[in-house]
């Protein structure tokens, strides 16, 4: 949830290649003298397994695979999407949010995944100030979308009606647009109200389920993400738990001894390609993000454990994701870490590819 950033190590190209020679005989030559470099050299596991990455990345951009080289396997789509950031980063970086300014506790989903969790009393929780939900995690490109609000009666009675119950003047004070804006370094540019929203409801409730759809045109990118996904509805439920659950402990596991390398390169390295894309990184700057997520986090020996969980199934039917069920930690993602300063967690979600037996991460 907390992402902090530390100067990162760059890679420095050896020479530069004469016109007439092989792209890919002489990536081969490189890749096979960086493997026995870092294996007879003391370069620490986590530089071996960046090199050994980004390596094989360009090889199977020039269509060249070592057998030799099996810790990091890139797929063809990988190598599609790695060979579309430099160009994809100099369009326009369009992007969108939805805006939320409610006096009334909600929660948001966003093609069926939860969003934004303001029902709960707690001291981090915002009401009645603008909200930006980002969408780069919920949405693959242009085309129609959902999203779903939930709202609740106050728990304060000096605010709430004294009936208890949500009124339309409630709903009269609520703010609910779809911006549209433009982001350079970090700087958010251009936001234009693509669209209002307005709720309405016949009688007092004691809560209210209030759905928008909107459609998006003009993003220059699409990704696949869980689209084409197997539906995990059809899957037996004490089945789905069990793995599921083994998942999740396997990542547990993984931070646990601090091996977050292995975690960012190995187990997200489509998921980061995909927000590369979705960000507008080009390809330094998608190593930079690599670098940093798995340096940044070094979660060894302070993850708690999978406990106090509920399983739900989101993006209709084709995503799984464990919640904790726990007053403090409501809706917080199942692995949790404590370190000298927060406590945090590490949001991923889980879908199954077409034709494959495992779980993989593919957004959080």
């Amino acid at each position: 949830m907390i992402q902090e950033t530390k100067k990162t190590p760059t890679v420095t190209p050896i020479r530069m290649l004469e016109e007439e020679e092989d792209l890919a005989a002489v990536a081969l030559v490189v890749v096979g003298s960086f493997y026995v470099y870092c294996l007879e050299l003391t370069i620490p596991m986590m530089i071996r397994y960046f090199l050994i990455f980004l390596l094989v990345g360009i090889l199977n951009a020039c269509g060249q695979v070592p057998k030799n080289i099996v810790p990091v396997k890139m797929t063809t789509y990988d190598s599609l999407l790695l060979s579309q950031l430099d160009k994809n980063s100099k369009n326009k970086k369009i992007k969108y949010a939805i805006s939320t300014t409610s006096k009334l506790p909600y929660r948001l989903e966003i093609n069926d995944m939860l969003a934004e969790e303001n029902s709960v009393p707690r001291p981090d929780r915002v009401l009645n100030h603008f909200t930006w939900s980002y969408l780069d995690n919920y949405i693959l490109g242009n085309g129609d979308h959902k999203a779903k609000y939930t709202f609740y009666p106050h728990e304060d009675p000096e605010i709430s009606a004294e009936d208890g119950m949500i009124h339309q003047s409630d709903l009269d004070k609520l703010e609910i647009e779809l911006l549209r804006y433009e982001e350079y370094d970090g700087e958010i540019e251009n936001i234009t109200i693509h669209k209002k929203f307005i709720f309405t409801i016949p009688n007092p409730v004691s809560f209210t389920e209030q759905e928008i759809e909107f459609t998006i045109k003009d993003l220059p990118y699409k990704i696949k993400g869980w689209s084409e996904s197997q539906d995990l509805r059809d899957m037996d439920s004490e089945l789905l738990r069990k793995e599921v659950v083994a998942y999740y402990q396997k990542l547990r596991n993984i931070l646990n001894e601090g091996l977050n390398y292995k975690y960012t390169y190995e187990l997200q390295k489509t998921k980061y390609l995909e927000v590369a894309l979705s960000v507008y990184l080009n390809k330094e700057e998608y190593v930079n993000m690599l670098n940093t997520n798995a340096t940044d986090k070094i979660t060894k020996n302070i993850m708690y454990p999978i406990e106090n969980y509920r399983l739900v199934i989101e993006g209709n039917g084709r995503l799984v994701k464990l919640y904790r069920t726990d007053t403090e930690f409501l809706n917080w993602d199942a692995l949790i870490y404590e370190d000298e300063e927060f406590i945090n967690s590490i949001a991923v979600r889980l879908h199954k590819p077409q034709g494959c037996d495992t779980f993989e991460i593919i957004t959080k």
